[in-house]
């Protein structure tokens, strides 16, 4: 037997990203967004709403996005139901030290794994409400910490979280089940 549901807003996972941008003071800005993905090899798209990051990328299409862990999980829950319009000691209050990105005019925050510099090539949508960002990425930021011999990030150490729109939650993902474009090919014969 199966239930049905009406549609929603449940394709998982669904990354908690964290998007950094400078207020129009050059105060570190940080805004939780969980609509967002890969958009092709080197870039990304992301759903914004009405938001200060979204004034903040009108004035500078720059930013860094970094990816919530199970370290960060509360301030980083806090920077998505906390407007700095609204609490202009937001980043203050999360504790997350920042320096300047090397490639976008950006915070990086340094509590996180790792980090990307991206700059917007193309606003979708565009409304009083928000728009779609297609950005590229310009670099990425990986503490060493969190890679694996082979020198690339180690997904793994990193305790990523994906949000549970089902239920409104955080979920650690786990750990590696399988070899991607090999796994598969023992059913090819």
């Amino acid at each position: 037997m199966t239930k049905i549901f009406k549609p929603k807003a449940w394709i998982l996972p669904q990354p908690v990203l964290i998007i950094g941008t400078y207020n129009e003071d050059v105060t570190p800005n940080a805004m939780n967004a969980a609509w967002g993905g890969q958009w092709d090899g080197t870039e990304i798209m992301i759903s914004m709403g009405a938001h200060a990051t979204t004034e903040n990328l009108n004035r500078n299409r720059e930013f860094t996005v970094a990816f919530a862990t199970e370290e960060t999980m509360v301030a980083a829950d806090y920077v998505g139901v906390v407007s700095a319009k609204k609490q202009p000691d937001k980043i203050e209050r999360t504790g997350w030290e920042s320096v300047k990105a090397e490639n976008v005019n950006a915070p990086v925050f340094k509590c996180f794994p790792m980090t990307m510099e991206c700059r917007i090539k193309e606003k979708l949508y565009e409304s009083p409400t928000g728009y779609y960002i297609i950005a590229e990425i310009v670099n990425i930021i990986c503490d060493e910490k969190y890679l694996a011999e082979d020198g690339k990030p180690d997904v793994e150490k990193m305790n990523l979280i994906t949000f549970d729109p089902i239920h409104n939650g955080y979920i650690k993902l786990g750990s590696r089940v399988g070899n991607a474009f090999h796994d598969g090919l023992t059913l090819k014969n």
